[in-house]
C-alpha cells in the first residue's frame, strides 16, 4: 500500500473507534462530532467513507437527545451553535436548504447582544464561535444582524496600545482559580490569533460591515504581529505576561495555531508582514525538534493530529519546505501509539479515552483524513474562525 493508503487505514481505525465510543455512550456533543466525522469522509472518499445515511442518522439522534438536556448553552463547540453548524453543512452536502434553524438563531443572537462581561472573546465556547457560525448561516439577513452585534461586542470588550488592538481574558472565577483572569493570550482557541482569524474573515464576507471588520483587523493584526518574542523555539508566547516562556506547538495555544491565522490574515489584507510572519512561524514549528513541541497526546487541540493537519495545510498552500515531512512524522507518532492501543488523551482525570472531534478520536480520524487526501475540510471552519467567505 502508498504510504497514503495507510493513512486513509489509520484514519479508518480512529473512526471505528469513535464510532464505538460514541455508540457505547453517545451525548449531543458526541454525536455531532461523529456526524461531522461521517460527512468529511463521505466527501473526501465517497460511497467507500461512510454510508450516505450516516451523518444525517447521528445528527438526528443528536437533535433527540438534545430536546432532552439541560443546560445547553449557545456555543460552537458543546453548545446550540454546534449543532446549527452542522445542519448547515448537512444541508449544503445534500444540496437542500438547512431547516429548522430558528430556535437555535434566537438563542445566538441573545447570546451575542447581551454577552456576559465574565465570558471570553473565544472561539470553541465563546463569542467568536457565535460569530463562525453567523457566517455560515445560509440567510443573508441572519449572517448582517447577527455579525454586526458580534462587532459591536468586540469594539467595547478590547481595548489599545501604541501596537494595536488586543483583549484580555474575562475576570471570571475559573479565571481567577488558574491566574489567568485579565492575561492576553496570543493563541487561536481563545486569545489575539482567533480574533484576527475571525475579523479577516468578516473583512472577506458578503456583509456590509466589510469595511468595520477590516479597520478592526488592521489594529488587531499590527498588535498580534508586536507580540512575537522568539524563546527557545516558539516565535509567539502563550500569553504577553509570559513573553519569555516558550509556548506549546499546538494549535489551541502555540504557533501552528498562529501561523495558520496570520495566513488567513493574509489572504484577506494582502499585507506582506503578515505573510511573512506566517511563513517564519511555520517554519519555526517544522525546525522544532519533536520533543520539544510539548506534544502529550493525539489530538487536535494541543496534539499530534494537530501537527498533522497544520503540516499538510502549510505545505499544500504555502509550500512551505519540510511541513509535508513534518506531518509524516507526526502520522507515524500516532500509528505508533495507536498500534500499542487505543488513544488516550490528557484530561482533568489524567490520560483517558475521548471520541470527540476537538479532544479526541473523530479529531484524529479527521486529521488523517485530511493529511492522507488533501480533500479541504470543512472543519477548518471551526478552528480558524472561517469561512472566509460567507457559504463556502
Amino acid at each position: 500500500m502508498t504510504a497514503a493508503e495507510d493513512q486513509v487505514g489509520l484514519a479508518r481505525t480512529l473512526y471505528a473507534d469513535a464510532t464505538e465510543s460514541i455508540t457505547r455512550d453517545p451525548d449531543f456533543t458526541l454525536l455531532l462530532d461523529h456526524a461531522l466525522t461521517a460527512m468529511e469522509f463521505r466527501r473526501a472518499l465517497g460511497d467507500d467513507g461512510a454510508p450516505s445515511t450516516a451523518a444525517r442518522d447521528s445528527f438526528r439522534e443528536a437533535m433527540g437527545l438534545l430536546r432532552s438536556a439541560s443546560n445547553v448553552g449557545p456555543w460552537l463547540y458543546r453548545g446550540a451553535a454546534q449543532a446549527g453548524w452542522v445542519a448547515i453543512q448537512l444541508a449544503r452536502q445534500h444540496g437542500t436548504e438547512a431547516s429548522g434553524l430558528a430556535p437555535i438563531d434566537d438563542i445566538v443572537l441573545q447570546w451575542a447582544t447581551a454577552f456576559p462581561d465574565d465570558l471570553d472573546i473565544d472561539l470553541p465556547m465563546g463569542l467568536l464561535g457565535l460569530g463562525v457560525y453567523g457566517l455560515a448561516h445560509p440567510e443573508a439577513s441572519f449572517r448582517e444582524k447577527l455579525t454586526s452585534g458580534i462587532l459591536d461586542v468586540i469594539e467595547n470588550r478590547t481595548e489599545r496600545d501604541e501596537n494595536g488592538l488586543f483583549f484580555r481574558l474575562a475576570d471570571s472565577e475559573a479565571r481567577r482559580a488558574d491566574q489567568s483572569a485579565g492575561c492576553r493570550i496570543i493563541g487561536v482557541a481563545h486569545g489575539a490569533a482567533g480574533l484576527v482569524s475571525y475579523l479577516a474573515s468578516v473583512s472577506r464576507s458578503d456583509t456590509s460591515v466589510r469595511p468595520r471588520a477590516r479597520a478592526l483587523l488592521d489594529d488587531a493584526l499590527r498588535w498580534l504581529l508586536s507580540q512575537g518574542s522568539d524563546v527557545n523555539g516558539s516565535v509567539f508566547p502563550h500569553r504577553v505576561e509570559m513573553r519569555y516562556a516558550p509556548s506549546r506547538a499546538t494549535w489551541c495555544s502555540g504557533d501552528p495555531g498562529v501561523a495558520l491565522a496570520l495566513s488567513v490574515a493574509a489572504q484577506a489584507t494582502g499585507s506582506p508582514g503578515a505573510a511573512s510572519a506566517a511563513r517564519r512561524t511555520a517554519e519555526a514549528v517544522i525546525a522544532r525538534p519533536d520533543g520539544d513541541c510539548g506534544v502529550m497526546d493525539g489530538c487536535v487541540c494541543h496534539g499530534a493530529a494537530g501537527l498533522c493537519w497544520f503540516g499538510r495545510h502549510m505545505s499544500d498552500r504555502f509550500g512551505i519546505a519540510g511541513a509535508g515531512q513534518f506531518a509524516d512524522r507526526w502520522v507515524r507518532y500516532l500509528a505508533d501509539q495507536r498500534a500499542a492501543g487505543h488513544l488516550t488523551y490528557f484530561g482533568p482525570e489524567g490520560m483517558v479515552r475521548d471520541a470527540s472531534f476537538l479532544e479526541g478520536d473523530a479529531g484524529v480520524a479527521l486529521a488523517l483524513l485530511y493529511t492522507a487526501t488533501g480533500v479541504t475540510p470543512v472543519w477548518e471552519q471551526l478552528v480558524l474562525a472561517t469561512p472566509i467567505t460567507a457559504g463556502a
